[in-house]
Parts: structure tokens; C-alpha cells; sequence
């Protein structure tokens, strides 16, 4: 990967270096016909912050060195991001299989169901005493039993 970058930096400068030859060039034609009008001023290019054009130039391959790596970078965390699977796009049978597989996990989900199975029940409380079971009555004729339906449905 570093000889790749560094191949590609020198390819670059390279290019770099001819694309300035050429300039100079041409600057160097100008200069006589700037002087045939009179004109006599330097044609020294404008580097801004930059002391001279070599300073530039190496500033900009060490910016184009370091954008290689971030880029470079990028595309890794990028793939790695592509091979992740999200929350959302887990199937249930995944989620199951990988709940079912941790112990701790499946003894959460059991305890939340359990609490959610019991919440609204709750265990009869007998205070203040003892109950005691009422004697059985069964009626004994059809008469009887039609009495007690009779009552059973008036009240």
C-alpha cells in the first residue's frame, strides 16, 4: 500500500514538475514581448503564503499524501460498515438463535415475560381470620333443583 502511494506521489510530481516547465516556458516568451511594449516588471508566480514554488510544491504533495490516506481510509471503514449487519436488518430467527445461544440474555427475556405474565394477577389474601368451607347442598329432587335455579335467576 505505501509503495502504491509513494509510485503515485512520484507519478504526480513528475507531472507536476513538467506542467511547471511548461509555464516557465511560456513565461519566458512573454518576457520579451512585455518589454517590447515598455512593460518591465518580474513575472514571479503568486505562491501566497508560500516562500517559493518548491515550498508549495512540497506542501501540496504532503496534502495529497495525507488525502491518499484518508481516502484510503474511508473506503476501509467503509467496507467494514457494508459488512456489519444493522439492528434493523436482523432477522427474528438471528435474534433468537444469538438470544438463545447467551444464557444471560435468555434468562432477561424469560424474567421480563414472567413479569409481564403476572403483573395485572395477584394471590388471594385472607386477613382477619379463618375461612371455613360452607357445607355442600345438592338438591335432592328436580323440584328442589328448579326452586334454586328460580332463586338464582330472580336475584
Amino acid at each position: 500500500m505505501a509503495t502504491e502511494n509513494s509510485t503515485y506521489i512520484d507519478e504526480t510530481a513528475q507531472k507536476t514538475m513538467a506542467t511547471d516547465n511548461l509555464t516557465e516556458e511560456h513565461e519566458e516568451a512573454a518576457v520579451p514581448a512585455e518589454a517590447e511594449n515598455g512593460e518591465n516588471k518580474s513575472t514571479a508566480p503568486d505562491t501566497g503564503k508560500f516562500k517559493s514554488v518548491q515550498a508549495l510544491m512540497s506542501a501540496y504533495l504532503a496534502l495529497e499524501a495525507e488525502f491518499t490516506r484518508r481516502s484510503q481510509r474511508l473506503k476501509e471503514l467503509e467496507s467494514k460498515a457494508a459488512e456489519a449487519p444493522s439492528p434493523g436488518c436482523l432477522t427474528e430467527d438471528k435474534l433468537l438463535s444469538a438470544a438463545l445461544g447467551n444464557p444471560a440474555v435468555t434468562d432477561k427475556v424469560v424474567g421480563e415475560y414472567l413479569k409481564k405474565v403476572f403483573s395485572g394477577k395477584s394471590v388471594p389474601v385472607v386477613m382477619g381470620g379463618v375461612s371455613c368451607a360452607a357445607p355442600r347442598s345438592a338438591p335432592k329432587s328436580v323440584k328442589e333443583a328448579g326452586a334454586l335455579a328460580k332463586n338464582f335467576l330472580k336475584n
